[in-house]
């Protein structure tokens, strides 16, 4: 689960040709996206959201963004994601209630039954707020160590665990006994098939069922690149997504995204085989990716992860998740390589790494991350930032602004950002 890398309003343009929805092919699954409100007043943003069923905040349901200060909960950044959600006509994911990172430095501080009475209240008022209007939500995210193995699984050490070591048993029970019929997940990285980690979440999962906590499904965040050794192969993800279905919790691919490192052409391959495989399994009732366009990525725009490019128009990973859902995977108007732009006044040809510009075109060179203001890059592989304050300035990842927050407004190390106007960040 990443906070993003938001792409500064480009020129409203309108896609140059027609091409087929991935929800006008879902057939039952939700197919969704990370949706940020800081860019839903840019017409081709929302244009390419507008192809998804099912949508997640990146970071406006958070507990920073709803809670910044102990008992003030606000709740309008999360309830615009849910808005924009209704008026698309999506479905809607609730990410996350309880994470050891990235959290304000009054939740951090509490210890001992203060600790357990916040995650409880937390959870209490934010399900109580959406019962009924958000169909799933990650109760607990990433708790399991990196180091993990299947035979040797544990917790990592966080304030979290450290100082209420049945905080997860805590949030389920809580979050069943507010919101009986809304489905609870634990959501997770590096269990997606070619980690040790893997094995380690499987058996977490299955210690919760068999010890009756309440857990209805797992969250395979699913961040890999093309690198020979980056992403599990279809039969790999197929048999892990076949042993979730054995122990009878549902599955979402939650965060899908796919650095390019090395063999770019592979992109469009391993996002099918992922939603090949979900297809495959009928416990696997979500597919989502982590944000709409490459500039939107807290990989960067340079690292081109994401099925639309930095002008919100699809890549060939869109049109393979099309054909994996058993649509054309064709455009309407044009030649589908690419990153090509010409202009034969309003027509497009997608061809790989050539730009033109002629009259009325744009250029949308994927390996450019221009204007990544107002929002925050956080590394995938980096859980243990420093959020300690140092002096009268907050420390790096820590919050340094947002309405309600009280706290420094200055960075020991590194800049203020804006993620929305409720909670600002050191990075």
């Amino acid at each position: 689960m990443r906070f993003s890398t938001v792409l500064t309003a480009l020129p409203l343009i309108s896609s140059a040709f027609a091409y087929e929805s991935l929800k006008s092919h879902a057939n039952g699954i939700k197919i969704g996206v990370a949706g940020n409100t800081l860019n839903f007043n840019d017409s081709a943003y929302m244009s390419a959201l507008s192809n998804f069923n099912y949508m997640v905040a990146e970071n406006g349901c958070k507990l920073p963004a709803i809670q910044g200060q102990r008992g003030v909960y606000n709740f309008n950044d999360c309830d615009a994601h849910l808005a924009k959600a209704k008026e698309l006509g999506m479905t809607f994911r609730g990410h996350c209630l309880i994470w050891h990172a990235y959290q304000p430095a009054w939740f951090e501080s509490l210890r001992g039954d203060d600790l357990k009475k916040a995650i409880v209240d937390h959870i209490t008022t934010v399900l109580k707020h959406y019962d009924g209007k958000i169909d799933a939500w990650d109760v607990v995210n990433e708790a399991i160590d990196d180091n993990s193995t299947g035979s040797n699984w544990k917790l990592r050490s966080s304030f979290l665990s450290q100082n209420v070591p049945d905080f997860i048993d805590i949030a389920f029970k809580t979050a069943r006994s507010v919101s009986p019929s809304t489905k609870l997940f634990y959501n997770d990285y590096s269990a997606d098939g070619i980690y040790a980690k893997t094995d380690a979440v499987f058996n977490f999962v299955k210690d919760l069922k068999s010890r009756n906590i309440p857990i209805d499904g797992v969250g395979l965040q699913y961040h890999v690149s093309t690198s020979a050794y980056g992403h599990p192969s279809y039969d790999q993800v197929n048999s892990l997504l076949g042993r979730y279905c054995q122990l009878g919790v549902e599955v979402h691919i939650t965060e899908m995204d796919v650095k390019c490192e090395g063999n770019e052409s592979q992109q469009p391959q391993i996002f099918a085989d992922a939603l090949r495989a979900c297809l495959n399994n009928s416990c696997c009732k979500a597919f989502l990716v982590w944000g709409v366009g490459d500039n939107d990525s807290w990989l960067g725009g340079s690292a081109k992860g994401l099925l639309f490019d930095g002008t919100y128009q699809p890549k060939d990973s869109y049109f393979a998740l099309i054909k994996a859902l058993g649509g054309s995977g064709n455009s309407s108007n044009g030649n589908q390589n690419q990153n090509q732009n010409q202009n034969n006044n309003n027509q497009w040809n997608q061809n790989q790494n050539q730009n033109q510009n002629n009259n009325n075109q744009w250029n949308q060179n994927q390996n450019q991350n221009n204007n990544n203001n107002n929002n925050q890059n956080q590394n995938q592989n980096n859980n243990n930032q420093n959020n300690a304050v140092g002096g009268n300035c907050a420390g790096q990842w820590a919050q340094c602004g947002g309405i309600g927050f009280n706290g420094p407004s200055c960075c020991s190390q590194g800049t203020c950002k804006q993620i929305n106007e409720y909670y600002s960040q050191c990075q």
